[in-house]
């Protein structure tokens, strides 16, 4: 019943977010196009438009896959489609499931068709020489090898992502618990309970701070310190958001369990 549950919340995400996906495509390879004819003024200004129009589009795709989850996660649990949902056979746990692995899903292919709009729109061999040769010195700096650093980078955004998404959800339970300002009181939750989390971030670097002269420098001084600390301090990230994720993960079933106040 999950795979069921899963596919239905996914057709519903990506029935907006595959347009996106299509047009941020197109505009990329119609901006490759122009860049051809870097001759002509008329060809170029309708490059630079067609450019513009590409980044605008890689931002659309971001927020709309958020937005979708979120709408998801209100329909199908709160609204109208909430009275067919809660009298199927299935656990609250896998209804929430469902949505939880739907926004790891749509987050990592919605970062992948960025990542691939980007190649299309931008690559060019001197752009890849010019993105290597930086790639290679940051990487040098970090001990660390082009793969990884472009493998940690996109953990760390994706799991950002993730965060954001999360709070958004555990922030739709709990103001769906209210009698009234449901809608009020689910922003509210949402958005306190992100800040609440880069807080606690914050908080657990500043602990290891204390441990490590190193990462105290983060904090005390405003000059480049030593890079190999910021490795550090990414990998704790990363730790970091994994465990948060958990905690909201296990937070909104137990919550949601509680019994659900339909609109």
């Amino acid at each position: 019943m999950l795979g069921k549950l899963l596919k239905y919340d996914l057709s519903y995400v990506y029935k907006v977010v595959n347009v996106f996906y299509l047009l941020a495509i197109a505009f990329a390879v119609l901006t490759r196009i122009f860049g051809l004819f870097d001759n002509s003024v008329i060809i170029h200004t309708f490059a630079w438009i067609s450019s513009g129009i590409t980044i605008a589009l890689l931002f659309s795709i971001l927020i709309n896959t958020m937005m979708r989850l979120w709408n998801r996660v209100l329909k199908n649990m709160y609204g109208d489609e909430s009275y067919l949902t809660h009298t199927l056979p299935v656990s609250k746990t896998n209804i929430y499931t469902s949505k939880f692995l739907s926004s790891v899903i749509s987050t990592v292919s919605s970062i992948l068709v960025v990542l691939l709009v980007i190649f299309i729109a931008y690559y060019s061999k001197e752009n890849m020489e010019t993105l290597k040769a930086l790639l290679s010195t940051i990487a040098r700096l970090y001990d660390t090898s082009i793969i990884n650093f472009i493998l940690t980078f996109f953990v760390v955004f994706a799991l950002e992502f993730l965060v954001v998404i999360q709070a958004g959800f555990t922030g739709l339970i709990l103001g769906h618990r209210a009698n009234s300002g449901k809608m009020v009181k689910s922003i509210i939750y949402g958005f306190g309970l992100y800040l609440l989390t880069m807080f606690l971030a914050l908080l657990v670097i500043f602990i290891f701070a204390l441990f490590r002269d190193d990462v105290m420098k983060l904090f005390t001084i405003s000059n480049i310190v030593n890079l190999d600390t910021v490795k550090f301090v990414l990998y704790v990230g990363i730790v970091f958001y994994l465990v948060v994720i958990v905690i909201f993960f296990v937070a909104d079933i137990l919550i949601f369990k509680r019994g659900v106040n339909v609109e």
